[in-house]
């Protein structure tokens, strides 16, 4: 694909996954409350996720959903029901964080809590429909640009994601429990604004 079509990709995927939200809020307390090892247990499920997301847009589930009422509640119900869980979980969670430590059950469902996060979003699916066919070139082949973008916009994403651990992590350790507290409390807040945002969703 044209060099100056990638680098518009780049910088656009960049834009658009450094910006806050449900996966960037929940790695983010996790890394400040639990430690560096439990925030990157949860990166192969955003990679996973996303990755999906991807492939069921290409594959006709993204338009399908896009055209099946029912199939699109379903599925936006219960994106928001997990994400007004994982909220309320980490609300409780806020005020017992001087008990909390990071147990291996803690990390071992990490990826799978990252992965829901991402997968049974509608929004992942209505977004890789509109955004990345901006970025394919007609005139030539279809695969292999489809493999340059999306392995583009997963790196960026790794990437991403491990600076967001990294300053997390390192912010975490200088943080007194009252902050600590808040801060839990403000990603438990915008994962039920995320929520609230999924079930207020409606089909273009």
């Amino acid at each position: 694909m044209p060099l100056e079509l990638w680098l518009s990709f780049c910088l656009a995927s960049l834009l658009i996954i450094v910006s806050p939200g449900p996966a960037v809020a929940l790695l983010v307390t996790t890394g400040v409350n639990r430690g560096r090892r439990a925030a990157l247990a949860m990166l192969p499920g955003f990679f996973l996720g996303d990755l999906l997301a991807m492939t069921l847009s290409f594959a006709g589930v993204g338009a399908l959903l896009m055209a099946s009422a029912e199939l699109f509640q379903l599925f936006k119900w219960l994106g928001a029901a997990y994400l007004l869980y994982l909220g309320i979980k980490m609300w409780r969670e806020a005020g017992q964080l001087g008990e909390l430590q990071p147990t291996g059950a803690d990390i071992r469902l990490g990826t799978a809590k990252a992965f829901l996060v991402t997968a049974l979003n509608p929004k992942s699916l209505a977004f890789f429909m509109a955004f990345m066919p901006q970025f394919v070139a007609p005139s030539q082949p279809l695969l292999p640009q489809l493999a340059i973008l999306f392995s583009t916009f997963l790196a960026l994403g790794v990437l991403s994601d491990l600076a967001f651990t990294f300053l997390a992590t390192s912010g975490g350790r200088v943080l007194s429990a009252r902050l600590r507290r808040i801060l839990h409390r403000t990603g438990a807040g915008s994962l039920i604004g995320a929520s609230a945002l999924v079930a207020a969703m409606r089909r273009p």
